[in-house]
């Protein structure tokens, strides 16, 4: 049945968005929970952190793999799969009652939020035309934004009210709901006579590495990962040292978000108005600027608003480098999935190291020293992100590209 509709680009864009908000959702539903399972499994400060990690560990391991396995298979058919598993994965945290079991479940939901971002949004960008395609991807990021502020209310407040069996049993169901759905979505077949299917991952990779647009998603993503989750480490460290509740810096962070999504949508409405390759020079930029800026001693006003910011100016290079990284395919000859795939690992890379790096730099030397560091590779990105708009005006000056 879903063969023959024609795709419908809002319909797809509100079920890839979908699951990416109940994927968000079971990420970070398991901060607030870090107290219960310490108190009711025994773990220690250094196991609760592995379960916290382990997420973006497990997406960094199954990103590229789920990328390539979607080309190949067919982005919705993996994307079927992955949601089909999810369904039993988001309830099962609920029955772990050990720290291996625990971290099993998480490693499960991380690989099936590595193919929601991976396959899902392949599906979503392969399956849209170019005019729809970055207002599609930009939804779909904002829909991830509001998950990470309704994934601490779920695993805060309706975990204390209702029990975990039951909150995590109703996102089961829910995600249930979404796969029923999805069923009846067309789009995302494999193509096997497409020149990427000859393609191994290396030569993939040796593709996208290249100046052009998918490098340019990935410095982009690259820099903007590392940059906010050391601000997630920083920030509140800084804002508790000067004498701020944790309601108060959690507010603060609350209303970054809020920032976030509608610059995310600002961005969805400019759609193709908006030069991708320009805005993804230019933000990360000034997002390392105003970094720097925030060493100013001006007080924690002055701080948090810098801080509300660069949450807003950094939410829509998420969402324009996976625009970019969608038209790059086309550039390259390489698989929406396989692209995407190496993009969330490149994110993940970031979010793993940057907090290790930033607890280590404040533990061992001045604080103000990471501001820098951010400050110094916003320079970094810029010139390598200048090369390779370079060479996309070039080829779009000598008219074989078609997407601006």
């Amino acid at each position: 049945m879903a063969a023959r509709r024609p795709v419908s680009p809002r319909r797809l864009t509100a079920l890839i968005s979908s699951l990416i908000f109940l994927d968000m959702i079971t990420w970070l539903a398991a901060v607030p929970l870090v107290p219960v399972w310490q108190d009711e499994l025994g773990l220690s400060d250094d196991q609760s952190g592995v379960i916290l990690g382990i997420y973006s560990f497990s997406v960094l391991l199954f990103a590229i793999p789920a990328g390539h396995l979607a080309d190949r298979l067919g982005a919705r058919r993996l994307t079927l799969i992955g949601a089909a598993v999810f369904i039993l994965a988001a309830p099962a945290i609920a029955l772990a009652d050990t720290f291996v079991l625990l971290l099993l479940v998480r490693v499960v939901q991380g690989a099936c939020s590595a193919v929601t971002w991976s396959a899902g949004l392949a599906w979503l960008g392969g399956a849209v035309g170019d005019d729809y395609r970055p207002r599609g991807l930009s939804i779909a990021n904002a829909t991830a934004t509001v998950g990470t502020i309704a994934g601490p209310l779920l695993g805060g407040p309706i975990v204390a009210a209702v029990g975990l069996g039951v909150a995590f049993s109703v996102l089961g169901g829910l995600v249930a709901v979404v796969v029923v759905w999805a069923l009846f979505e067309p789009g995302g077949d494999p193509h096997a006579k497409r020149e990427h299917e000859a393609q191994g991952p290396f030569e993939s990779l040796r593709r996208a590495g290249k100046p052009g647009r998918i490098q340019i998603a990935f410095v982009s993503i690259a820099f903007v990962a590392l940059m906010m989750a050391a601000l997630q480490l920083l920030g509140p460290l800084h804002m508790d040292a000067a004498g701020l509740s944790s309601s108060t810096i959690g507010w603060i962070f609350t209303a970054g978000s809020i920032c976030s999504v509608i610059a995310i949508l600002v961005v969805a409405r400019l759609g193709r108005r908006l030069n991708q390759t320009r805005a993804l020079v230019l933000l990360p930029a000034i997002c390392g600027a105003i970094v720097v800026l925030m060493l100013v001693p001006f007080g924690i006003p002055w701080y948090a608003t810098l801080l509300i910011i660069v949450m807003s100016l950094a939410a829509p290079i998420f969402t324009i480098a996976y625009a970019a990284c969608a038209d790059g395919t086309r550039d390259e000859k390489i698989g929406e999935g396989g692209a995407f795939g190496m993009l969330n690992a490149v994110w993940a890379v970031g979010s793993l190291l940057a907090p290790i790096i930033a607890g280590f730099i404040s533990q061992q030397g001045p604080s103000w020293l990471m501001y820098v560091l951010v400050g110094v590779l916003s320079v970094v990105a810029m010139l390598v992100l200048r090369r390779s708009e370079g060479v996309v005006t070039a080829a779009a000056r000598a008219g074989y590209d078609p997407v601006q």
